[in-house]
């Protein structure tokens, strides 16, 4: 982040499957979307073993209940007439009384209990994909439908919100030096001004500019840079003709390491201004900048 912050200060240009995790060393997931909407969740998920396991209480959000018996360390889980039961640290299950096999055991930690989301959600008929580009876990029912309305919304900041509550999806094979346990761990948006249809999304290690169409967010070019943007070490996908790196003058929005939410524009008489939110989910990266109208 303080390579951006010099940049924005003193405008100079110096600028999909599952994660293999260290069982010793879990991987933090950064976000949770379910149905096209991020939710805010009491520990962050985990990556063990390869899988991805989730706060209990993450469940309520796609409507199943749950009962643990700390006794027997185990978990009950319930839709409908489906019932499955967990145990911690034993890796058969029941699924209406029948024993199947999950990859995974319930993982409790620091009184959390943290449940394997892909062998549950797919037991209750959800999809869960991990995306490595950004470290998202993403939750949708066979009925979810893309929301296009706030995707072409006037209101700026409801747009953009919709555009990176998107999934987003390779034409191309990633660079794997983006996705690297950590990668993700401070992250920045950076939009053109007046513009939701497009954004450069930049990590620890590189660079991805993404585009929005027919309510698919699709990765255009990846890239990690020496000295300067300019200066390609390692690409992949097709980069683009329109000058993505002005963007940067235009819109940051990033994480810091006080669980704040920043942006950092250019008012109207070209000075810099900055916004500090307090973050309560992902989603709240995306800050409303003052007086900036949609581009026609």
């Amino acid at each position: 982040m303080k390579k951006v912050i010099v940049f924005v200060v003193f405008c100079v240009l110096t600028f999909q499957s599952w994660a293999i995790a260290d069982a010793a060393n879990p991987i933090s997931v950064n976000a949770v979307n379910v149905n096209g909407k991020f939710i805010a969740t009491d520990v962050s998920p985990i990556i063990e073993g390869g899988r991805v396991l989730v706060p209990i209480r993450t469940l309520a959000s796609f409507g199943v209940t749950y009962q643990w018996d700390s006794k027997s360390q185990s978990a009950v889980i319930t839709k409908g007439t489906d019932q499955i039961k967990l145990m911690a640290n034993k890796e058969q299950a029941f699924k209406n009384n029948k024993a199947v096999q999950v990859d995974v055991p319930i993982q409790v930690s620091q009184g959390r209990i943290l449940v394997p989301i892909r062998f549950v959600s797919e037991n209750f008929g959800y999809k869960a994909n991990y995306e490595k580009a950004r470290s998202i876990l993403f939750i949708q029912d066979g009925n979810y439908k893309v929301d296009q309305e706030s995707l072409q919304a006037e209101d700026l900041q409801a747009a953009r919100q919709a555009a990176i509550s998107l999934p987003i999806q390779f034409s191309f094979k990633s660079l794997s030096s983006l996705e690297k346990p950590g990668a993700n761990k401070d992250y920045t948006y950076v939009f053109p001004r007046g513009d939701s249809s497009r954004y450069m999304y930049y990590n620890n290690v590189g660079n991805m500019i993404v585009e929005i169409k027919d309510g698919v967010a699709k990765a255009v070019w990846q890239f990690t840079s020496g000295n300067g943007m300019d200066d390609i070490v390692s690409s992949a996908g097709q980069r683009p003709s329109y000058n993505y790196v002005g963007w940067i003058t235009d819109i940051l929005m990033f994480n810091d390491e006080h669980g704040n939410t920043k942006a950092v524009y250019k008012d109207d008489k070209g000075q810099q201004k900055e916004i500090t939110a307090k973050a309560k989910s992902y989603i709240d990266i995306i800050q409303s900048i003052p007086n900036e109208t949609r581009k026609q």
